[in-house]
């Protein structure tokens, strides 16, 4: 898959963290592991060692002279939970030719533990100096009020008080040609970004599914999903738009680089990478 493509006048480059291995009952406890053999044929990638192969990524948009990082990834490391395991979306970012200094905005679809962890490094200081942070209000609100339980929010709210972070609510426009759409249900405040430039689409999806099989099994809701209704609700809606507009879009957890269309094939619908 590339990892650079053209949409219209932006250019969209996929940027990579780190690969995780969940146990299928671990990400996806009500869907038995027999009905996923269903797609291994179609997603051989996303099958891993203990269950589910996941790619822990991002991405980085060029649009209007400005270049916007969207999400920052699960962080540098050794990550406990992960059994010590390390980032490298920053030396990632630097291969593919972005400098973190040369970033002007960075945008959270949402404000999970893999979506925040190259804001601040270990000096304090931002990543990304630069740039100005968003971050959604409602997830905000909810994550903050409990940072004993929620410790990766010690890479957004410090932002607060350095005057880095603009907290946003709906569509938004981050250039003419970037905004933001509400997606809701996997957090209250989750949203993906769209690019519209020269006639051509791309939709960064964050987290609105994880596994390619999401995206005809709509009602397959991950652990991670707060809202199943409207985890399931939203996805349909998007999958569908999606394929009737000839959208592309970009799925940080699927294999890399993301990049993909949603057809139909055979009464399923599908995800066909680039």
């Amino acid at each position: 898959m590339p990892d650079k493509i053209k949409v219209g006048n932006a250019e969209i480059i996929s940027l990579h963290d780190l690969d995780l291995d969940f146990p299928s009952a671990m990400m996806f406890p009500n869907i038995p592991m027999e009905k996923f053999e269903a797609f291994r044929d179609l997603y051989p990638d996303c099958f891993g060692q203990v269950g589910m192969a996941l790619d822990c990524g991002a991405y980085a948009v060029r649009s209007g002279g400005k270049t916007i990082i969207v999400d920052t990834g699960i962080g540098p490391g050794p990550i406990a939970m992960l059994g010590g395991l390390t980032g490298n979306l920053v030396p990632d970012m630097k291969a593919k030719g972005v400098d973190p200094e040369s970033v002007d905005i960075v945008v959270h679809t949402h404000l999970h533990v893999d979506h925040v962890g190259w804001n601040i490094g270990s000096d304090g200081k931002p990543t990304f100096p630069n740039a100005r942070y968003y971050a959604s209000q409602a997830d905000y609100d909810l994550f903050s009020q409990d940072m004993a339980s929620n410790p990766h929010m010690q890479q957004i709210v410090p932002l607060k008080a350095m005057d880095k972070l603009e907290l946003y609510s709906g569509e938004i426009s981050l250039t003419p040609e970037v905004t933001t759409v509400p997606t809701p249900g996997h957090t209250p405040g989750h949203h993906s970004v769209l690019v519209n430039s020269g006639g051509e689409k791309i939709l960064i999806t964050g987290d609105l599914a994880h596994h390619p099989a999401q995206v005809h099994e709509t009602d397959w809701c991950p652990s991670f999903d707060a809202d199943h209704p409207t985890a399931s609700a939203t996805r349909l809606k998007v999958m569908k738009q999606l394929e009737s507009e000839g959208t592309l879009a970009a799925f940080c957890h699927f294999p890399e680089s993301g990049f993909g269309r949603i057809k139909t094939e055979n009464g399923r619908r599908i995800f066909q990478a680039l």
